[in-house]
């Protein structure tokens, strides 16, 4: 009764490294393929400014056309995380991760996808660059940390780039939302009225003005999150070495 008690146990063990190889392997691919797309998006807005650079200035025309394919792919594909949160082959929050992915999913695919003027504007310039400099960093990051071949300078990116990159793409991500409102209010855009058969009603235009005000309090608890865990990564290593 030990014996085969201690078989079973050992058959246990033997399936969950064999899951646990699974899911490491799933994600260093996962990895790896995102980190590629966003390179590929930077690269696409970075050619799109060199050369448009005579006439470089507060509209981008045609930018969306050059990066927008590339972004919607690799931007939706980022859902994928909040998954891997909950089943627990990530360690990240699930509510933060949902959080930060559904933001940028409305902005992408509420405002500059279906209100075709926006992705024109500035803003979409500006959540181009940080949001792609932010994914090919962060991705590497998880990548190399997966294959335990992390570099140092790869990880103080990671932990500091943010400080200039995050309140960049924040502020893109409001000036699309701001330049799609009287859009969205005069066409009544994912709206609808009573009566229908839903018997509720439901303004667009109302619904992107509370997510505006929700940038209040989550950023800063955010942008806060993020600069606790610097302190925890590189002030701990700092700390070491002193």
């Amino acid at each position: 009764v030990v014996g085969r008690a201690l078989v079973h146990m050992a058959s246990r063990a033997d399936k969950r490294r064999e899951v646990s190889f699974i899911s490491k392997a799933y994600l260093v691919v996962y990895n790896v393929v995102l980190c590629i797309g966003w390179g590929y998006v930077l690269a696409g807005a970075a050619s799109y400014c060199w050369s448009h650079r005579p006439e470089f200035g507060s509209h981008v025309p045609g930018l969306y056309d050059t990066v927008g394919a590339s972004l919607r792919v690799f931007q939706t594909a980022a859902f994928l995380e909040v998954i891997h949160c909950a089943i627990g082959i990530a360690g990240s929050s699930v509510t933060l991760t949902f959080l930060q992915v559904f933001s940028r999913l409305l902005v992408l695919w509420g405002v500059v996808h279906y209100v075709p003027a926006v992705s024109s504007t500035f803003g979409l310039l500006l959540i181009l660059f940080a949001w792609s400099i932010t994914e090919v960093i962060r991705y590497a990051f998880y990548a190399t940390s997966l294959l335990s071949a992390l570099p140092y300078a790869l990880q103080w990116c990671r932990y500091t780039f943010f400080y200039v990159l995050y309140p960049i793409g924040v502020l893109g991500e409001l000036m699309l939302i701001f330049s799609a409102l009287p859009i969205v209010g005069a066409g009544g855009l994912f709206s609808f009225t009573l009566p229908n058969v839903l018997n509720w009603a439901f303004d667009y235009y109302y619904f992107l003005l509370l997510i505006i005000f929700l940038y209040i309090p989550i950023f800063p608890q955010l942008y806060g999150h993020m600069i606790s865990q610097r302190k925890k990564v590189l002030g701990g290593q700092k700390s070491k070495a002193d």
